[in-house]
């Protein structure tokens, strides 16, 4: 008889986790996938493998004999395939927050990708996955990278993939609701509230500069705690107007609106940046900035303007 390795695989995983379940969360496959391929293992073998409980799942006595043998079958498969096919190691992103625009890159670029393995990680902004990058805990992370200073530049390569408009998150009960922009000229007329207690370094130092460049009063008190309690603040407050970056996901029984700002259009500049280059960064990169184009119209901080070249200036 040939065993069939996709079984052979679901009797190890289900004997290492003793739960049927848990097995299928490691295979990500279905349970009744797993259960089949057990099953059908079995009537190969023509003998019970595990003991199924109402609460708890036990290796038989034939099932215990075979285990040792089947993980060296495993094995052995695995460093064949591996002889003959390369292999690459995950692509560890960090994209700061599952609602902010770069796991929305990210997203995209998988949809494009055949199999392409990535994972991310969220820490708070890009200079605290710094240390990530140089103990080569992640390979690339998500920022804005003219927040960091010169030094912590210079040891490290990065490139512009997203310029996210600016908008105002407001309560649908603000007077400003019900309009779809909102221009920077009279923005001025408008109470203007984000809690930075806290938050993200990068994203602060873009609101202050915003600010200044556009003489607006920004109220900064509060703390940043998560974006769940900023879009719930808003929503009880129907004084206040908030930036976020516009393509920020919103909880969909959220009580907000989103007003986009205009003349010229602010934008926030998304970089990627990474010290060691991935073999398969730049596939990603080719991915996630495919038809980027520069937005016709638009402001940047000084900072930000200096290194790419363009944009407009405020005031």
């Amino acid at each position: 008889m040939e065993l069939d390795l996709a079984q052979v695989r679901a009797f190890v995983v289900a004997a290492e986790e003793l739960h049927f379940g848990h097995a299928a969360e490691r295979l990500a496959v279905s349970q009744q996938a797993v259960s089949k391929r057990v099953a059908k293992l079995e009537e190969s073998l023509a003998t019970r493998l595990f003991d199924r409980g109402t609460h708890k799942v036990e290796l038989t006595a034939a099932g215990a004999r075979f285990l040792p043998h089947a993980i060296e079958a495993l094995a052995a498969a695995d460093a064949a395939i591996a002889s003959v096919v390369p292999t690459t190691r995950t692509l560890r992103l960090d994209v700061l927050d599952e609602r902010l625009a770069p796991l929305q890159l990210v997203q995209h670029a998988v949809r494009r990708l055949d199999d392409f393995p990535i994972e991310v990680s969220m820490r708070h902004g890009l200079p605290a996955a710094l240390p990530a990058l140089r103990n080569r805990e992640v390979d690339a992370a998500f920022g804005r990278v003219h927040a960091l200073t010169p030094g912590q530049l210079a040891e490290l390569d990065h490139q512009l993939v997203l310029l996210e408009p600016l908008a105002l998150l407001v309560s649908r009960e603000h007077p400003l609701a019900d309009a779809e922009t909102v221009t920077l000229a009279s923005l001025r007329e408008v109470q203007l509230w984000a809690p930075l207690g806290g938050a993200v370094a990068e994203w602060a130092d873009y609101l202050a500069q915003f600010a200044h460049a556009w003489q607006l009063e920004l109220d900064t008190t509060g703390p940043a705690l998560s974006l769940d309690y900023l879009v719930d603040e808003v929503a009880a407050r129907p004084d206040v107007a908030t930036p976020i970056g516009a393509r920020m996901q919103l909880p969909p029984t959220s009580h907000t609106a989103v007003v986009y700002l205009t003349d010229p259009t602010p934008v926030y500049p998304w970089s990627l940046v990474w010290r060691d280059e991935h073999p398969l960064l730049p596939t990603l990169l080719e991915s996630i900035t495919r038809g980027f184009t520069w937005p016709s119209d638009v402001w940047l901080p000084e900072a930000d303007r200096a290194t790419s070249g363009r944009g407009s200036a405020g005031g």
